[in-house]
């Protein structure tokens, strides 16, 4: 039980360090740009050219404020292990489609092309809805955000026992050594510091695959070569023929 206690101190105390550096860089803009504003507030003739490019960054900063916190809220309550998954029978193909078709708008704004590689009769998977669109969402989200041309890709394909989704992009790829491609799941792990995310994301897609008994991963050729996240999930008719 005391090294229970320990070992959560430990979590505890990363966590609080984590989020601390994690908000202090928007915290920082915030302030500086309200410091800034208020200059040029007092002076006889405000440059509202100026004015304007300030107001977008507290605006933008206290944006960015809101998605980590919310980010780490959503983190630490998967990491707790309190959410009541409600698992049902899903339609992965039904499900993709939903997801891209969603997300095809903010693909072609960057002249992205965004499209899926379902195979016929796929067999059903367990899973909570919600939380495996929150994943889908967030790996295509991610698959945008880093490319700036080219296509991506959602595929999936059958294994034993389970059911393999891809999501493919041919964006800027990874620098990160091979070997330590495990990191990029760690909360807060980000591969260029210039990056607008919290820093969670992908902490929260292992969390969702793993509570559903799954492996996530990631490959790449490495930088300017594309990326692609892979995660499983068991197949219902698979259980069932083992059964």
């Amino acid at each position: 039980a005391n090294e229970e206690l320990r070992s959560l101190d430990k979590m505890k105390d990363s966590m609080i360090r984590d989020v601390t550096h994690e908000l202090k860089s928007p915290v920082a803009q915030v302030q500086m740009a309200i410091g800034l504003w208020t200059g040029e507030a007092n002076k006889e003739k405000m440059d509202k050219e100026k004015a304007k490019k300030l107001n977008t960054i507290i605006d933008d900063n206290i944006q960015r404020l809101k998605k980590t916190i919310q980010s780490i809220l959503d983190l630490s309550v998967l990491e707790s292990g309190r959410v009541a998954y409600q698992k049902e029978d899903l339609n992965l193909e039904e499900l993709i489609n939903q997801v891209t078709a969603g997300l095809k708008l903010l693909a072609e704004k960057k002249n992205l092309s965004l499209t899926t590689r379902i195979p016929d009769k796929l067999p059903e998977v367990s899973g909570d809805r919600q939380e495996i669109t929150r994943l889908i969402s967030n790996l295509i989200d991610n698959a945008i955000k880093y490319s700036e041309s080219g296509e991506i890709v959602v595929s999936a394909l059958r294994r034993p026992r389970k059911i393999e989704i891809s999501v493919k992009d041919q964006g800027i790829g990874l620098s990160t050594p091979k070997g330590n491609y495990d990191k990029l799941f760690d909360r807060f792990f980000q591969e260029r510091s210039s990056s607008e995310g919290s820093g969670v994301g992908l902490a929260i897609c292992k969390g969702i695959v793993e509570a559903h008994g799954g492996k996530i991963w990631v490959e790449s050729e490495g930088k300017g070569k594309g990326t692609t996240f892979k995660f499983t999930l068991s197949s219902n008719n698979e259980e069932k023929k083992v059964s």
